[in-house]
């Protein structure tokens, strides 16, 4: 492949968008820093003005996922016409992204990282906040007592282990199948009779 001169900015800029491009298709562990220079079309060395390693660059990467997550998660809560509704879209947002984004989703909860930058940091509170304050705004609607951190755990939890088997395993789709249901909406049912049922 031709090697390209860019300019500092546009190389990380290509950088982080080779590698982006490569989390549609291969999983974390199989991509290398050599394959995101060639794609970008930079020589390997060149990489290493901006990523020490491929951990930094994936950490990167692993931030990004968790904005968009989050932005998604807020505009499906937003957009709902109460709260109750806006809390499964909230779950019904993680879910589709995903399914929609498998390996970014593995980047982001099934890779262990060790020493996250603070920029990865910041990315993971703020996608949690979403959700704490999602669950404030819906129990404050119920009028429920309920900790809204304990009840934000138990609602990650269940997106969560539906998201990881729908991913990993072909159960959600069997089941949805032999129930006559899309696996969304399998999700949305089961998210609408959990929550019911934990107040």
């Amino acid at each position: 492949m031709k090697k390209t001169n860019y300019h500092h900015g546009d190389l990380k800029k290509s950088i982080f968008k080779s590698c982006h491009k490569l989390l549609q298709k291969s999983k974390p562990q199989d991509i290398s820093l050599r394959t995101v220079a060639d794609m970008a079309g930079v020589s390997h060395t060149a990489i290493y003005r901006h990523f020490k390693d491929k951990d930094e660059l994936l950490k990167v990467m692993a931030s990004y996922g968790f904005d968009r997550l989050a932005r998604s998660q807020k505009k499906a809560f937003d957009k709902a016409p109460n709260p109750k509704r806006g809390f499964v879209l909230l779950g019904l947002a993680y879910v589709k992204f995903a399914l929609a984004n498998p390996n970014y989703y593995r980047l982001m909860f099934q890779t262990k990282t060790e020493n996250p930058s603070q920029e990865l940091r910041r990315s993971q509170i703020r996608s949690y906040s979403v959700l704490v304050s999602s669950c404030k705004t819906y129990l404050d609607y119920k009028n429920k007592k309920t900790n809204h951190r304990e009840y934000a755990v138990m609602a990650w939890s269940l997106v969560h282990g539906y998201s990881n088997l729908l991913i990993e395993t072909d159960f959600p789709k069997s089941e949805a199948s032999s129930l006559k249901k899309p696996v969304l909406r399998l999700a949305e049912d089961i998210l609408n009779q959990a929550i019911d049922s934990s107040l």
